[in-house]
């Protein structure tokens, strides 16, 4: 794969990455929202507590699926330029970027802070709904 070429899978990567980001930001924006009306309203029963619920995991479970794709985004990259790395116009500056991404094997989970924003973002979730509200 040439140089050219894998550069162009890497940005057009990059622009799918960024569409599902925004995509998901919406989707929990939504879950949160959700969430809020569930909890706020009296009337909820329990199996409106557990769509609701539901929906937030479905919500976050997608987006480290999303978050997912776009550490790999980079880490497909590394790869094919370590392939390549002779081939490369700029080798330093190929090994850099390898070297920042600091592995070419795939990932089965987003990056730490991908990790740490969902599990904030599930924690949000489960309270809107399911702790008693002081009115």
């Amino acid at each position: 794969m040439t140089p050219e070429l894998v550069m162009f899978n890497f940005q057009t990567g990059r622009i799918v990455d960024g569409l599902a980001f925004i995509g998901t930001i919406i989707a929990i924006w939504l879950a949160l929202r959700i969430a809020n009306m569930t909890g706020e309203n009296p009337e909820s029963n329990i199996i409106a507590k557990i769509v609701s619920t539901g929906f937030g995991a479905c919500v976050v479970i997608g987006s480290y699926q999303a978050y997912t794709f776009a550490a790999n985004t980079f880490i497909i990259t590394a790869r094919r330029i370590q392939e390549n790395i002779e081939a490369a116009p700029n080798p330093e500056a190929a090994q850099n970027f390898i070297d920042f991404v600091g592995t070419t094997d795939p990932s089965m989970t987003p990056t730490p802070l991908g990790i740490a924003f969902l599990a904030i973002v599930s924690l949000m979730i489960v309270t809107l709904i399911w702790v008693p509200r002081n009115n």
